[in-house]
């Protein structure tokens, strides 16, 4: 018997990456005109940045933060990333979480989770601050059970350590619980790894039939 739902959050149950690309097109946009760059020029510069960061640090959450991204292009670009970081940091996530709904069909998963009793927990790899404000903004606070990060577990999905710290703030087994998320290898696999039902999201699918089916599968 099911008791709880593991779900990943970012093109899970909302599509991140549309919204990804308006914020950093905006960003760009934006610098480009503040430094009388290029777009392409902005784009290596970024892309530099962001290899140089992940590489830095490795798999933990920290290699995620845009923060760190944009303070790296401005200093790849030869300018003081002091006076212009958090702006960008702000203009990236404040157009994300402005344009962030839920999925068709996620609403009503969750409805139907709750009034089985089925506790929903959200298990993501990024760092805690901005998943409680995506939270927040999709307005399924109450709805959540309970939040794991990467951030907080210090790996990143598919390792172990993320799901049994999921295991553990939820008091269930392995073998009561199921995971969703969009990822084959990080949330089926790591999930399947780790001795607990998992089911694939498919982000370039409609949803609605899709939380539905998940719904059925999860009650029976």
């Amino acid at each position: 018997m099911i008791r709880a739902v593991i779900s990943d959050l970012d093109d899970t149950l909302y599509a991140f990456g549309p919204l990804d690309a308006e914020a950093r097109a905006l960003v760009r946009e934006y610098l480009c005109g503040q430094l009388h760059i290029t777009a392409p020029q902005y784009e290596e510069a970024f892309e530099a940045g962001r290899r140089e960061t992940k590489r830095r640090l490795g798999d933990v959450a920290a290699s995620h933060n845009r923060m760190l991204y944009f303070q790296k292009t401005l200093e790849i670009l030869g300018v003081n990333p002091v006076p212009m970081s958090l702006k960008l940091y702000e203009m990236y996530w404040g157009t994300i979480l402005r344009g962030m709904k839920l999925h068709d069909g996620a609403r009503g998963f969750l409805d139907r989770m709750r009034e089985r009793g089925v506790r929903v927990m959200l298990c993501t790899d990024l760092t805690v601050q901005i998943q409680h404000r995506k939270i927040e903004a999709l307005g399924i606070a109450g709805d959540i059970a309970g939040l794991v990060t990467s951030e907080e577990a210090g790996r990143e999905k598919p390792a172990p350590e993320i799901f049994r710290l999921c295991l553990e703030k939820l008091g269930v087994s392995a073998a009561e619980v199921c995971c969703i998320g969009d990822s084959l290898e990080r949330d089926v696999e790591g999930a399947r790894a780790a001795g607990m039902q998992a089911i694939l999201f498919r982000s370039d699918q409609p949803s609605a039939p899709q939380f539905a089916q998940m719904a059925k599968m999860i009650e029976t």
